[in-house]
């Protein structure tokens, strides 16, 4: 119990033990960090295919809704449904759909009627989710996604690195309440703020592995010429789908395919926001301007004496927050 009570650490001055506990933090978080896992850090990147997958990639880069937007976008393209300023519908006259994809097919199949574009693709969303099993399972194989047991190993770290901090910690805050010191304060708050940041440091997962990312970049820079063919050329749907996969729906915008891109991304033009902020400078200056023009009634006498009051009343237009807006001094104000 002596030994407890009086040790190198249990005896070492409130200055000095926060330097410590601040070099035991730092030791502590560095070698967990370096201890998270992922062991396709140094992997080399699977060969780009001639004509990739869209719907494969699509899940690599957003998971199901990625998929999801694939499916959309291609039954606009091909005539089955339609984009309606923020809504999807189905097309008056789809084409028959024999030769659609088994993930698009699934997809119309459960459009039944008009919904927003959010709607339509959380509803595609959960319509996928069978499909996505099977791409999941080969980028699995191929180590492009993060493995749920890399995950469960970081938050073993996390814990044991969280254990050490708090029992060096607790300990001393343990033997200064014993000693009758309570300017602990600075103690508890570096203990709980550094426990924090090592609990979200390990915790921090995306569904891509190192080299999943770095797949996913050079997908990214080997089809970049594409973004430019949709744009000012000819594309064919294979080059959209690509297009949507690879870059999201971002890359629609500017296209002959904006609308959709506007159904999920509201756009305010410059024209508008300047009359909209126009109308409300206009109503907030007649509203301050009310109460001088109302005052300067002298005005509409018409008479010389009036005319030079009205001269000094040019307060009415100063007023205006908008300068004409009051109409034109006290000359509007009268009539």
């Amino acid at each position: 119990m002596d030994a407890f009570l009086h040790n190198p650490i249990a005896d070492m001055y409130g200055p000095d033990f926060l330097l410590f506990y601040s070099f035991v933090i730092g030791v502590t978080i560095v070698i967990c960090r370096e201890l998270i896992q992922d062991p396709t850090k140094n992997q080399p990147l699977p060969l780009i295919s001639e004509k990739p997958d869209p719907y494969e990639i699509a899940y690599l880069r957003s998971q199901e809704a990625g998929v999801a937007h694939v499916a959309l976008f291609d039954l606009i393209v091909e005539d089955y449904l339609q984009v309606s300023k923020q809504s999807i519908i189905k097309a008056a006259n789809p084409p028959q759909t024999f030769d659609l994809h088994p993930i698009e097919q699934q997809v119309f199949d459960k459009f039944s009627a008009a919904s927003t574009a959010k709607a339509a693709v959380e509803l595609a969303s959960q319509t996928v989710q069978p499909f996505c099993h099977v791409y999941e399972e080969q980028l699995q194989n191929e180590q492009l996604l993060y493995d749920s047991k890399w995950h469960e190993w970081n938050i073993k770290v996390g814990l044991i690195g969280a254990m050490i901090i708090f029992s060096l910690g607790g300990y001393k805050l343990l033997i200064a309440l014993g000693k009758g010191r309570y300017n602990v304060g600075f103690l508890i708050a570096m203990g709980v703020l550094s426990i924090i940041f090592l609990l979200c440091l390990v915790s921090r997962r995306s569904h891509l592995s190192h080299r999943g990312k770095r797949y996913l970049q050079q997908l990214q820079q080997t089809f970049a010429q594409l973004k430019n063919k949709v744009r000012f050329s000819n594309p064919s749907v294979y080059d959209y789908n690509l297009v949507v996969a690879i870059f999201g729906v971002q890359a629609l915008a500017g296209t002959s395919y904006d609308s959709y891109y506007k159904a999920f991304f509201r756009t305010y033009t410059r024209s508008s926001r300047s009359s909209s902020s126009s109308s409300s400078c206009s109503s907030s200056s007649s509203c301050s301007s009310s109460s001088s023009c109302s005052s300067s009634s002298s005005c509409s006498s018409g008479s010389s004496s009036s005319s030079s009051s009205c001269s000094s009343g040019s307060s009415c237009s100063s007023g205006s927050s908008c300068g004409s807006s009051c109409g034109g001094g006290c000359g509007g104000c009268g009539g």
